[in-house]
């Protein structure tokens, strides 16, 4: 889950976003506001892409233990969003160049050929992100260009969001979800465990509510965002994740201008 605003936004009573926090939450969010899709009828926490488990869902009955090793096997970091009814999924991924061990961690190179982006990953065993820059061609630290740098800062906020360091989850037990710049973040609960792609995972349902001024403009926007999200046990990488986000904007004297939902996913493949 991810979310992106150029402009001031006010939050919940005590939850502050700042840029930071907002592209970290959001990414993807505010620009579907150009080309919406209706807000689903019922419960839109639906509109939630299901994920593609190997089976059931076995519910946890003892504290479980993710993380631990520095990544999987995985090629492309890829995210899909749905921006108009009845049309295929925006599909935009990162491929996996290279991986390879470095002191207690792994070394990636990301590539993204249709930005030119090239970049360079650091994650340790523990699921810290210590590095995540650009790299020319040849391999050197590429100088600043800002529209680059911008896309590179959205690409590192998601990563974030999907890489989580070790930790124990126990059943039932809330799971905070950080967002940078905000005290109250979101909340995620374990399901149980399953299977993805023959990779043990744990699957979780999570939930984060955000409140601002969109882009540009004077309206007041709700955000909620529901997501169902599969962790790779040995790692702590969010292996997949299907959430719908709904946005409310409201005019002049708190009247509500409509509901806009959006399904998106996120997956390791």
């Amino acid at each position: 889950m991810t979310a992106s605003d150029a402009g001031h936004a006010r939050a919940t009573p005590g939850f502050t976003i700042t840029r930071a926090g907002k592209r970290r939450c959001i990414v993807l969010l505010l620009s579907v506001m150009a080309a919406p899709a209706p807000a689903q009828q019922g419960d839109w926490r639906a509109a939630a892409p299901a994920l593609a488990l190997d089976g059931a869902v076995r519910p946890l009955s003892a504290p479980l233990a993710i993380g631990g090793t520095a990544w999987g096997p995985w090629r492309r970091l890829c995210r899909e969003q749905a921006t108009r009814p009845g049309r295929p999924p925006q599909r935009d991924c990162l491929a996996v160049a290279e991986a390879r061990p470095e002191a207690d961690g792994v070394r990636l190179t990301l590539v993204q050929d249709q930005a030119g982006l090239r970049i360079s990953a650091l994650r340790g065993g523990d699921g810290r992100v210590a590095e995540f820059t650009a790299l020319r061609a040849d391999g050197a630290p590429a100088p600043a260009d800002a529209a680059r740098d911008g896309l590179l800062a959205a690409w590192r906020d998601q990563f974030a969001t999907l890489s989580l360091e070790r930790r124990r989850i126990a059943p039932r037990e809330d799971v905070p979800l950080p967002v940078a710049g905000s005290p109250r973040g979101g909340t995620c609960r374990p399901e149980g465990t399953a299977a993805l792609a023959g990779r043990p995972v744990l699957v979780a349902r999570c939930a984060v509510e955000l409140a601002g001024r969109l882009r540009g403009g004077e309206s007041e926007a709700r955000v909620a965002i529901f997501a169902r999200m599969a962790i790779d046990i040995a790692t702590g990488m969010v292996a997949a994740q299907g959430y719908a986000t709904r946005i409310e904007t409201f005019g002049a004297g708190g009247r509500s201008n409509g509901v806009v939902v959006t399904p998106s996913r996120l997956v390791l493949e």
